[in-house]
């Protein structure tokens, strides 16, 4: 199988880097995202390694559960991973399974660096797009799988990101994401984050995005929503995916922001309860 063959061609062409480009023309909220996550994501092979390496000590096999529970993944299974910054997934899929990786992020520094740390780990069954997860050059019903790890709040409306995902998934395929929870945890994050809730989302995007500009919003993870469960389950539904699973997206916190094994042990009790949860998981299938 070749991944090429799943591109639509006429929207896209391979690079120096061997990144494939396509042209991005991003709305102000998105574009000032970009920017502040060009600046998260700012590695190279090196630091892009240590990364992974404390990913992978911390975070990997709690993240790893939820994924193999909503999939069985195979050797031919086409894996999309949006947003896919450094893929601690993607990495693990393809060293699991060989199955294909296709990544896609909007940062082209990051991809660059992620294909030359692929290259010397000698993985060869994946593509790197430049591209808007909005408007992905890719055909329909050519995915298996996709996973995005913190992604679709990045983006103003959520459903027509659902849509885009549902119309690359072959039928039977899954779109898992996490979001960030509106919830009593959110109080913890209030100042930079908009609930995604008829009223209250109008009102805090005047605040930071006509007022503020985004001078707030752009300091931590730009534009950002949080949801409530019923609320991203319906907007699956609408969208058309079936058995649609959400809930709370439990894992270890880094061991560098809390090292207290007590204060780890309490963090994961607390943020276990949906009401306390920071992140909550859907996937639907198509």
């Amino acid at each position: 199988m070749k991944l090429v063959n799943f591109l639509n061609k006429r929207d896209v062409r391979k690079d120096k880097n061997g990144i494939w480009i396509t042209n991005i023309n991003l709305p102000k909220e998105i574009k000032n995202s970009q920017i502040t996550w060009e600046k998260i994501y700012n590695q190279n092979v090196k630091q892009l390694q240590e990364e992974k390496n404390e990913f992978n000590k911390s975070k990997l096999a709690d993240h790893i559960k939820y994924i193999e529970q909503s999939y069985t993944f195979l050797k031919k299974t086409v894996y999309l991973e949006i947003g896919c910054g450094p893929s601690f997934i993607g990495e693990y899929l393809m060293k699991q399974y060989d199955c294909y990786f296709i990544g896609v992020d909007f940062n082209y520094g990051m991809l660059v660096t992620l294909k030359k740390y692929l290259d010397k780990k000698g993985y060869r069954n994946y593509l790197l797009i430049h591209a808007d997860i909005l408007n992905m050059p890719l055909k329909k019903n050519c995915i298996d799988y996709i996973y995005g790890g913190g992604v679709i709040e990045h983006l103003k409306d959520t459903g027509i990101v659902m849509k885009e995902l549902h119309r690359v998934l072959k039928k039977g395929g899954v779109s898992f994401n996490t979001v960030p929870a509106f919830n009593l945890w959110w109080l913890t994050r209030f100042w930079n984050n908009i609930p995604n809730l008829p009223i209250i989302k109008q009102l805090f995007e005047l605040i930071h995005v006509s007022i503020l500009k985004g001078a707030i919003l752009n300091k931590y993870f730009g534009y950002e929503l949080s949801y409530i469960l019923n609320n991203i389950k319906r907007i699956h539904a609408e969208i058309g995916f079936k058995d649609i699973k959400a809930g709370v997206f439990v894992f270890q916190p880094s061991e560098k922001k809390l090292k207290s094994p007590l204060l780890r042990k309490f963090y994961m009790f607390l943020t276990s309860n949906i009401l306390f949860s920071p992140v909550y998981y859907v996937y639907g299938k198509k």
